[in-house]
């Protein structure tokens, strides 16, 4: 039954993937809205946002080898850039011009938000399971399912603040995907990985105001 699963959601995907190559999504609507921007969405589709992602699904409006290439947004037009375990794939000595482009586009005000793998929290995992580095080994490393799927990162509250920071950020703070705007859909940011009958949050949340 599990395979049959797979292969029916891998094709659904793939002829998703077509049908993406053939026509463009519609933008969102918003009259008097605000312009929100998920970089990496992946399968998520949330009809507010407009959406950056390397693979063609259906709802992606712009397709981008290097999602972190936001050229198509003027200087300060977006309100929100929101991003979910995607800036850990950034390379190291590419982290401070990705950070300038999404300040770029925002608006004075506007947010970037985000969630990372915390490294605080992958600690606790592993000592907790005994140990085991294979417990943690994906969401530290990244699954190596594809070539986007590497982390070159590791982040803490403290040294992804300190980044922001220095990025130009004015103000970090952190977020709960279950207490703020613009976030009706389930992702990394609020789950957990299951290991012995125990649940454990991966995740560090952080926004910082432009």
């Amino acid at each position: 039954m599990r395979l049959i699963q797979r292969v029916t959601r891998r094709l659904r995907r793939e002829i998703g993937f077509v049908r993406r190559r053939l026509t463009n999504p519609p933008l969102p609507r918003r009259p008097d809205g605000p312009l929100l921007v998920h970089i990496g969405c992946g399968e998520i589709d949330s009809p507010d946002f407009v959406n950056v992602d390397a693979q063609p699904y259906p709802h992606v409006h712009h397709i981008r080898d290097d999602i972190t290439d936001l050229s198509m947004f003027a200087d300060a037009s977006v309100d929100l850039v929101y991003m979910c375990h995607v800036l850990e794939h950034v390379h190291r000595k590419e982290i401070f011009g990705v950070l300038g482009e999404f300040r770029r586009v925002l608006k004075p005000g506007g947010v970037l938000r985000i969630a990372v793998p915390d490294f605080d929290l992958l600690i606790a995992m592993y000592e907790d399971i005994g140990r085991d580095p294979d417990g943690i080994i994906a969401p530290l490393l990244g699954s190596h399912a594809n070539a986007y799927d590497i982390h070159y990162w590791v982040f803490t509250e403290r040294s992804l603040t300190s980044i922001l920071l220095k990025a130009g950020f004015s103000v970090v703070r952190k977020w709960n995907p279950h207490q703020c705007d613009h976030h009706a859909f389930e992702d990394w940011a609020s789950r957990r990985i299951e290991r012995d009958g125990k649940q454990f949050p991966v995740s560090l949340n952080l926004e910082a105001v432009r």
